[in-house]
C-alpha cells in the first residue's frame, strides 16, 4: 500500500531504499519518472532487434522487479540478472518474480555489479541508478563494472535523471518537474519534502558529461533516443 499522502517515505535519510522509501518506491516513481511503465516497454523494443532469442541480460538496479517482470513477460526465453544493494528491494523483486510466475531463467543478486561472478553478457541495462552516486570515480566506477561484464557489441541501456545545473533551461525544466508532481497527485507538503530530498542526495550530471562516463567506461557509439523533462535514456555498446 503506497504511503503517499503523508510523509513517512521522506522523512528518513536520502533515498534509502531499505526504509520507507524504498517499500513505496514504485509509487513514487509512477509518480515523479515521465514514461516510467513504458520506459521498460522502450527497452524491450531496442533490445530486440540487438540481441538473439534466449540472451543473457544483466539488469543493474533490480528495483521492484518491474522491469524483470516485463521483460520475461515479453520475452520468456530471456536470461535475466538481477542486481541491487538494497536487501529490501531484492525481496521485493523476488516476490513479484514469484507472483508474475517467470522465476525460470531469473537471477536475483544482492549486492553491487562488482559483486558478480558473471560476465559475457549480451546486453545490459541500468535504469534510475547513477544519479544517486556522487561524479567522484562513482559513477565512472559502475560504468566500468558493467562494461567488464559484457560482451564486446553487447548493447547497453541507460536510463537517467540528468541535467546542467547551470545550463540555461535547468530551473524551467525542474520548476516543469515539479508541477509534473502536483498534476500526477503529489500533496504539497510531500513535494517540499521530495524537493529537499533531491537537494541532498541527487547527484547531476549533464548530457555532456553522461557521454563522457559512457566513453571513458568502454562503451561506444552512444545516443540518446528519450527525453522526457529531465529524464534521458541513452543506448550504447561495450567496445568491440
Amino acid at each position: 500500500m503506497s504511503t503517499l499522502g503523508n510523509e513517512a517515505p521522506f522523512d528518513e535519510a536520502p533515498f534509502d531504499f531499505d526504509g520507507a522509501y524504498g517499500g513505496d518506491y514504485e509509487y513514487i516513481a509512477r509518480t515523479v519518472i515521465p514514461g516510467y511503465r513504458s520506459s521498460f516497454r522502450q527497452a524491450l523494443a531496442l533490445l530486440g532487434g540487438r540481441v538473439d532469442p534466449s540472451p543473457r541480460v544483466l539488469v543493474v538496479g533490480a528495483g521492484t522487479g518491474i522491469e524483470l517482470v516485463t521483460f520475461k513477460a515479453a520475452q520468456p526465453g530471456w536470461r535475466l540478472t538481477g542486481v541491487d544493494p538494497s536487501r529490501q528491494m531484492i525481496e521485493i523483486a523476488e516476490s513479484r518474480v514469484r507472483e508474475a510466475g517467470v522465476e525460470t531463467g531469473v537471477r536475483l543478486v544482492h549486492g553491487h555489479v562488482s559483486d558478480l561472478d558473471e560476465d559475457g553478457f549480451d546486453a545490459a541495462t541500468c535504469f534510475n541508478v547513477m544519479h544517486f552516486l556522487p561524479d567522484d570515480g562513482a559513477k565512472q566506477a559502475l560504468l566500468r563494472d558493467i562494461a567488464r561484464r559484457l560482451a564486446p557489441g553487447a548493447p547497453f541501456l541507460l536510463f537517467e535523471l540528468h541535467g546542467d545545473r547551470n545550463g540555461p533551461r535547468f530551473d524551467e525544466l525542474f520548476a516543469a518537474w515539479s508541477r509534473y508532481w502536483e498534476i500526477q497527485g503529489m500533496g504539497e507538503a510531500e513535494r517540499a519534502a521530495f524537493r529537499a530530498k533531491i537537494d541532498e542526495g541527487i547527484h547531476w550530471a549533464s548530457e555532456a558529461r553522461i557521454l563522457e562516463l559512457l566513453a571513458g567506461a568502454g562503451f561506444e557509439d552512444a545516443w540518446r533516443y528519450y527525453r522526457a523533462l529531465l529524464y534521458g535514456a541513452w543506448l550504447s555498446r561495450r567496445a568491440r
